[in-house]
């Protein structure tokens, strides 16, 4: 069904993986800037998701050694289990890949669209020419499986619908007035972060959420196709918001 050989298959995947893994540096890098004034100011950036921890890091990082070392069902499991649900768009293109070779799953060159159709959704050229490669073979019963498979994935995995997971608990967040590790009160109150052990005061820890709530709705409202959609971290209708992804979600806008 998809004219190109194992060899064909192989060279596109070190291709993909080369770049991907210099734009996740640029991204990383980005990502535990989310917080400072400004970084968004040029339109709305890259994806402003989750900063990558260390330990996704480590994770990313040993299911690609798992892969060279060929012990596939090991790596297909962190890639579709692990590093999929969270955004992470080379694992989603890995899962379409090894269900697209028969990597320890069984061949379905259809999920396997469905699976790069995801991948493809921050418009990465990379992704979009394997997944456009892929879908121009298909009759049209495939094409309409491959809508199907598409759907169920968008609306669990899509980046609109994991950015409004982490908008709606920062925003609980905001309401509350409090984090999770707290000293002081009033107007003095401190933000200790349990990683590094730094503070930061109320102000500035609300502030770094407001910024980043913001970042996250601007990069929404492109993806959406929705230029007036409230950006505002102050005064967000979550009712609504859910609603239009809802939406966005259900409906097919990649072909």
């Amino acid at each position: 069904m998809y004219e190109s050989t194992q060899t064909n298959y192989h060279q596109s995947r070190l291709r993909i993986r080369s770049a991907f893994i210099n734009r996740l540096s640029v991204f990383v890098a980005v990502a535990f800037c989310l917080t400072a004034p400004g970084v968004f100011a040029q339109g709305t950036g890259p994806f402003p998701g989750s900063a990558v921890d260390s330990k996704t890091r480590r994770v990313q990082e040993r299911v690609e050694e798992l892969f060279e070392e060929g012990e596939y069902e090991r790596a297909h499991f962190i890639y579709r289990n692990e590093l999929a649900p969270i955004g992470d768009k080379y694992a989603q293109y890995m899962v379409g890949y090894m269900y697209l070779t028969g990597i320890a799953v069984d061949e379905d060159p259809v999920l396997a669209s469905a699976w790069y159709r995801l991948a493809a959704e921050r418009s990465y050229k990379e992704f979009l020419n394997e997944r456009d490669q892929l879908l121009k073979v298909f009759t049209d019963m495939d094409l309409i499986r491959s809508d199907e498979l598409y759907l169920q994935l968008r609306q669990q995995y899509s980046d609109v619908v994991l950015l409004l997971a982490q908008i709606e608990t920062d925003i609980d967040l905001m309401k509350s007035g409090t984090g999770s590790r707290l000293s002081g009160g009033g107007g003095s109150v401190t933000i200790v972060d349990a990683r590094s052990g730094s503070s930061i005061s109320g102000v500035q820890f609300f502030g770094q959420i407001r910024r980043r709530t913001t970042a996250r709705l601007k990069f929404m409202a492109q993806q959406l196709g929705r230029p007036d959609l409230n950006t505002n971290a102050d005064d967000v209708d979550l009712d609504e918001l859910k609603r239009i992804v809802r939406e966005f979600t259900a409906t097919i806008t990649d072909r």
